[in-house]
């Protein structure tokens, strides 16, 4: 009996070898973001084949306290809350109560424009409406409550930006109309309903609705980064954006949630189907974005995921690899544009899915003489603000100055640069340029970290649009 379980005794120690090496780099590369993006705290969860793998906090969930951040750290999340909207209209759907090809004035005050008459409901959970975003509205109080009435009226003079369903585009103002038709249809506050129906049958009890003056145990203070030094985020409180980034969690719940929303405990398999389903616009292409789920594939991993980011001064992301069954979460209190939670989230992912992230892949041969040279020399000339035959008309004419000036210091800082692959684009690639057919990827490596670029070129070799990671 010993000589048999000495082979398993030895086994199992391998594992658990490697589980405490995987655990030990994750640490030190979770600790090297904070300290380089200047982040207060985050926590972050690992669901692996329905068990949680990873639960932690790193950093500070309170500057001013000097209170740690942990696993039980309670966040805002965001843009995430618009997952909690679109499966409470599914449920009204599976009820009766709302079709999706119905005009969303079907449901909306008397007041709703004219002009939204040819916008179905499913538009606003694709972005296919043509809607303004909502941010872009100048009298907008963060500070007070709107009525259903008082936020149609604010957004109902806005011109469309483009016939229902000709484009994708995303846009906040989407999901508060989601929340009214809620209301409107299930008789209920949208909080009472989405509570009643979604959050109390999971039991996962640090998920709910932000309130400003609430007291909620180990909740974060969120940050923002002014001039390279936080400044506390600013407060809001308006209920009728909460469809669109008012709810709260810690990571582990929303890990769980995720997995819950995905695995069919909430809405029936069709409904599911429908909410994953790529938006299909009126020429017949499709974009990857479902009902408030974004997916993409890389280097033959398929991921649905979201990410969120408050002015309240937090960051968040969920990336969920259904044939591996990972689910990670990653939240923070600084606004996501210094927190950085999505590259995190790969990385993360690459842990346990070798390959699952562009960091994973290793310098090879490039595929014509002088690619590389050519791809270099298209990031200096964007950097020098030159026109380059290597773009797109459409694409040059929108890069940004901010996008020269970062690139510029890149270069400035680039100790080399590498050919690490080629995809096909394919219809699970977030590509929304249709005639972009191929990916090229590249690893600048620069004085401190590494930067990675996606070329996304169409058939004859142009560039229409540069994807960047750090």
């Amino acid at each position: 009996m010993k000589k048999r379980l000495e082979p398993l005794f030895a086994g199992l120690l391998i594992v658990l070898c490697f589980v405490a090496v995987r655990a030990d780099g994750l640490d030190k590369f979770i600790a090297g973001q904070i300290r380089t993006r200047k982040i207060p705290g985050l926590s972050v969860a690992v669901i692996r084949d329905g068990k949680i793998v990873r639960a932690a906090g790193y950093g500070l969930a309170n500057l001013e306290l000097q209170v740690p951040a942990t696993k039980d750290t309670v966040y805002e999340i965001g843009s995430i809350s618009k997952q909690f909207a679109s499966e409470a209209l599914m449920l009204l759907v599976e009820d009766g109560k709302v079709n999706l090809d119905d005009p969303i004035n079907k449901y909306l005050p008397a007041n709703a424009s004219d002009s939204w008459a040819k916008i179905a409901v499913r538009d606003l959970l694709n972005h296919t409406s043509g809607l303004k975003d909502w941010t872009e509205i100048k009298d907008f109080s963060y500070r007070r409550e709107y009525s259903a009435e008082e936020f149609v009226s604010l957004v109902r003079d806005f011109p469309l930006l483009f016939a229902p369903r000709e484009r994708w585009s995303y846009s906040n103002t989407n999901l508060p109309l989601v929340g009214i038709i809620v209301e409107r249809a299930s008789g209920k506050t949208y909080e009472e309903f989405v509570t009643e129906r979604i959050i109390k049958p999971l039991a996962l009890p640090s998920i709910r609705f932000k309130h400003q003056e609430d007291v909620v145990a180990n909740r974060a203070t969120g940050y923002v980064l002014r001039d390279g030094a936080w400044r506390n985020g600013e407060p809001f409180r308006p209920k009728v954006i909460a469809p669109s980034g008012g709810m709260l969690a810690t990571a582990v719940d929303l890990a769980r949630w995720w997995e819950a929303v995905l695995g069919g405990k909430i809405v029936k398999e069709t409904s599911l189907e429908q909410m994953l389903a790529p938006a299909r616009l009126n020429d017949g292409r499709t974009v990857a974005h479902g009902f408030a789920f974004f997916t993409d594939t890389f280097n033959g991993h398929k991921g649905i995921f979201h990410h969120g980011s408050t002015v309240g001064g937090f960051g968040a992301v969920v990336r969920r690899f259904p044939h591996e069954k990972l689910t990670i979460a990653v939240i923070g209190n600084l606004e996501d544009g210094g927190f950085g939670p999505e590259y995190i989230s790969k990385r993360i992912a690459d842990f346990y899915i070798p390959g699952a992230f562009i960091g994973g892949l290793k310098e090879t041969k490039e595929e014509t003489p002088g690619q590389t040279d050519g791809f270099l020399q298209l990031l200096k000339d964007i950097a020098g603000g030159k026109n380059s035959a290597l773009l797109t008309a459409s694409y040059a004419a929108r890069i940004s100055d901010d996008f020269r000036r970062r690139t510029n210091e890149n270069l400035d800082r680039m100790k080399s640069f590498v050919y690490l692959g080629r995809e096909k684009i394919t219809p699970d690639h977030f590509v929304l340029d249709p005639t972009l057919t191929d990916v090229f990827y590249y690893r600048m490596t620069l004085a401190d970290r590494d930067f990675y670029y996606h070329f996304r070129v169409d058939k004859n070799s142009r560039v229409g649009f540069i994807v960047t990671e750090d």
